[in-house]
């Protein structure tokens, strides 16, 4: 009685240890499909942003739909990010709109409101150029086929910055460069400013040192 007493005690202890192992074989796959299985908080890699060139009021500029404009509507634009490419955006933006080829009353509301400085100054200097130099600088030979930028001084992310802008035209290429203007930016009421009278463009070697902004098609 004692010897089957024995066995049937072996019998059980053999049962309950393979009972536990099949449970911790099974805790262990539930574990693998549990970690396997993306969660909902899984981080979102945002694709990268694309900046190109459009033809403007006044020649051309760099868009993109992460950082400006945000608003374009009657040939204007506005809403730039705060930092190094919403200035140079804002940058290749506003001034086209602040030159006699974009038209008086682009011009005119672009100053009005994106703009700071010697208002009065420039609206004098547009108003002086004649209608044959908007002609030509909204010709092909004054149109940028690229544009690229680089950050003089000031900070992108605070109050004010200078940015350089390099177009390449086909006015500047025969001369053997491209055409350069550094436009003072300032951040007021959540969005870039452009310094007036804007300076007159002039003739850089070529683009080393600054960053491509963007290229027609």
């Amino acid at each position: 009685m004692s010897i089957a007493l024995a066995a049937d005690g072996r019998r059980m202890r053999k049962r309950r240890q393979a009972l536990v192992a099949a449970s911790v074989t099974t805790a262990l796959l539930v574990i693998g499909v549990v970690l396997s299985v993306p969660g909902d908080q899984a981080e979102v890699v945002a694709p990268p942003d694309l900046v190109g060139l459009v033809r403007i009021p006044g020649g051309v500029a760099a868009v993109s739909h992460r950082h400006g404009p945000a608003l374009i509507a009657d040939g204007r634009a506005a809403g730039f990010t705060h930092d190094e490419l919403g200035a140079a955006l804002a940058a290749s933006n506003l001034a086209p709109r602040v030159s006699s080829a974009a038209g008086t009353p682009i011009y005119e509301a672009t100053i009005a409101e994106q703009s700071w400085g010697d208002a009065v100054g420039m609206l004098a200097r547009l108003r002086a150029e004649l209608p044959a130099s908007d002609s030509a600088a909204a010709g092909p030979a004054t149109a940028a086929r690229s544009l690229y930028y680089r950050i003089i001084t000031g900070d992108p992310h605070g109050d004010y910055t200078v940015v350089s802008l390099l177009a390449d035209t086909e006015e500047a290429h025969s001369a053997g460069g491209l055409a350069r203007v550094d436009l003072t930016l300032r951040w007021v009421d959540g969005d870039w400013r452009v310094r007036v009278p804007t300076p007159r463009p002039s003739l850089h070697p070529d683009a080393t040192g600054y960053v491509l902004l963007g290229a027609l098609p």
